[in-house]
């Protein structure tokens, strides 16, 4: 039912009625083949059926073909400055039924829309369930854990601010998200990405992150004095979940 050498080859001939010589957009053709591998290595750990796996790799391709029609019309990632590319992407999908270029059976499309829809949400709609749910958990994982890899390796930036809002720490030791609105210097946004990891759904999710060494070269980038214990916490908390 899927196609992944010709699910990629169309989804390159989407990509290139974009401005390759935009940053974001080549960013954002880099980030979505990762996370369609990183989504197959996690469908696989999971030991679906190879049809399946195939579906995770595709949701992994097709999960931010919103971003590039985002930046085309407002030059940023941003949604609260723009649109929800979770909702673009789903309404580009259905529009005219493109998503057949990529899958024609029924259920899988239902599964594919819905996993992308959630995947930037706070939270997963809890009317999914079974495999609509597994695949939304899938691809919130991937691309969560390539996040954390982009900023981990992002020209070894050091922030230097002396302070992490109160709040902000709080929702961090309670293990919770952090939402982009309650976040105000840029520590908070740098600590707001390490609490991605509260979120994560599989082993082999927290079996990647350990072996990448990601959230450690996050952390390294503070120099407050709260760094050594949330390095601490988040070791704790991989340890436990590996």
């Amino acid at each position: 039912m899927i196609n992944s050498i010709l699910a990629e080859e169309r989804f390159k001939q989407y990509v290139s009625n974009y401005d390759s010589s935009n940053s974001k957009i080549i960013r954002k053709i880099e980030h979505s083949y990762r996370v369609s591998k990183l989504s197959k290595k996690i469908a696989g750990n999971l030991k679906l059926p190879k049809e399946e796996i195939s579906l995770a790799q595709l949701i992994g391709l097709l999960h931010d073909i919103g971003r590039f029609e985002q930046v085309k019309k407002y030059n940023t990632f941003k949604d609260y400055l723009s649109v929800d590319h979770a909702d673009l992407g789903v309404e580009i999908l259905k529009k005219d039924d493109y998503i057949s270029n990529y899958c024609n059976d029924k259920e899988y499309k239902t599964i594919i829309l819905e996993s992308i829809r959630n995947h930037n949400k706070y939270k997963i709609d809890p009317n999914l369930k079974d495999k609509t749910l597994m695949h939304a958990k899938i691809i919130r994982d991937a691309d969560k854990i390539d996040i954390l890899n982009i900023i981990a390796n992002e020209n070894n930036k050091v922030f230097k601010e002396l302070s992490i809002s109160k709040n902000i720490l709080e929702s961090f030791y309670k293990k919770k998200l952090i939402k982009n609105e309650e976040k105000i210097t840029k520590l908070d946004y740098l600590i707001g990405s390490l609490a991605l990891v509260f979120d994560m759904n599989f082993n082999v999710s927290f079996e990647i992150l350990q072996e990448k060494d990601y959230l450690n070269k996050i952390a390294d980038k503070i120099t407050v004095s709260e760094k050594e214990n949330i390095k601490s916490f988040l070791n704790k908390y991989i340890s436990e979940r590996v």
